[in-house]
């Protein structure tokens, strides 16, 4: 009789407790259990960064023609004097060819142009002779005092002041177009275009076209990051094609923006030149930008998911020995995304706390939001800016 009882009491208190269960009547803590998520202060490098992509290019690029000096391919070639037309009669390089400032590149026969030098030369003695013979009838004109004879050898002088003037400029352009015949680099640079054949005569426009080989990433900035980038600073630039790691500086930072369509997002050109860049780079390649704006060498660092608070107020929670989370205040310096340095309040090695994982349903939070704020008996509020100096840093 004595072990029916007690059959009956033990149904009916476990009854009981799955009752309390269904309701939620047991206490939280066996319910579920807290699990922190933790990092650890330690010595590092915080760097605040704007990204971008752009694409590679001389940083320099010449074209060449005959008859004419050498000019920014970016711009049109002089136009050569005369009706001059240009043979080539040798070319020296071949596109690909690397080449210094000052090599001969191709020439052209001059033939035309010393046939008119010559008649220029012939001009040129008329036009002194005509000039002494007008200052002797003035001389003349002045002692006869008669009006309209000085008037006439005045004009006459001046005339042939200027038919003077006149053929030796001539002279001078047939000089300087003879000395254009052959081309030469003007940069060390890469042959890029040769658009002339040895025997035939060359076309209009550029003859050659030389790049330096000096390399820059011009890359649309958007408007929000404009802001914080100045000239010098230092950039990585990363380039796939190749699987290199080159190192920039910003050269240029565009006044006004590209354009865009309406609702798109605004962006400014910024130039990068960059430098040890590896043979097998070529200009076009994609170049994926990243400037540093701002960093902090061999300090202390946590993950910026600690932080909780405001500027000039932040604490994170260190992780004690026991496993209990303890606020602490402390003073913050350079915070990005994921990195924050600590300038007072911590020592490398501690724990703190990043966040809170429920080990019954799998689920985190981070101090980006306020992790757990309430539940650890702490305000929350965690750290959800970008990258910036605090405490007025």
């Amino acid at each position: 009789m004595k072990l029916k009882i007690l059959a009956i009491v033990g149904l009916a208190v476990v009854g009981i407790g799955a009752a309390l269960v269904a309701v939620g009547g047991l206490p939280s803590s066996e319910a579920a259990s807290t699990q922190y998520l933790t990092g650890t202060a330690t010595t590092g490098n915080v760097t605040s960064d704007v990204a971008a992509t752009g694409s590679v290019a001389s940083s320099a690029s010449y074209g060449v023609a005959f008859g004419s000096p050498a000019h920014l391919a970016s711009a049109s070639a002089a136009a050569a004097s005369g009706s001059t037309t240009w043979t080539a009669t040798d070319v020296k390089v071949k596109v690909g060819d690397v080449v210094k400032k000052g090599q001969v590149l191709a020439a052209a026969d001059t033939t035309d142009l010393k046939k008119q030098l010559a008649d220029a030369d012939i001009a040129l003695d008329t036009a002194n002779i005509n000039y002494r013979q007008a200052k002797a009838d003035l001389a003349t004109a002045d002692t006869a005092a008669v009006v309209s004879q000085i008037r006439q050898a005045k004009i006459a002088l001046n005339n042939a002041k200027s038919q003077i003037a006149s053929a030796r400029t001539t002279r001078a352009d047939l000089l300087a177009q003879m000395k254009d015949a052959t081309l030469t680099s003007p940069i060390d640079g890469v042959v890029t275009t040769v658009n002339v054949v040895k025997g035939l005569e060359a076309p209009s426009g550029d003859a050659m076209v030389i790049d330096s080989t000096t390399y820059e990433v011009t890359a649309d900035v958007v408007e929000s990051d404009l802001a914080a980038l100045a000239l010098g600073q230092t950039a990585t630039v990363t380039i796939a094609a190749v699987g290199a790691d080159v190192t920039g500086t910003v050269t240029a930072i565009a006044p006004t923006t590209t354009g865009s369509s309406s609702g798109a997002v605004v962006s400014y050109p910024v130039t990068v030149s960059l430098s040890d860049v590896p043979n097998n780079m070529r200009p076009g390649m994609t170049a994926e930008v990243t400037i540093t704006i701002d960093s902090a060498t061999n300090v202390l660092t946590v993950p910026a998911a600690s932080l909780r608070g405001s500027t000039g107020n932040y604490t994170v929670l260190v992780m004690g020995a026991d496993g209990t989370p303890t606020a602490q205040p402390v003073e913050v310096g350079l915070v990005t995304n994921t990195t924050a340095e600590i300038k007072r309040g911590l020592t490398a090695g501690e724990a703190v706390v990043t966040g809170v994982a429920n080990t019954q349903t799998g689920t985190t939070a981070t101090g980006t939001g306020g992790f757990g704020g309430g539940g650890l008996g702490i305000p929350g509020g965690g750290f959800g800016g970008g990258n910036r100096r605090v405490n007025g840093n």
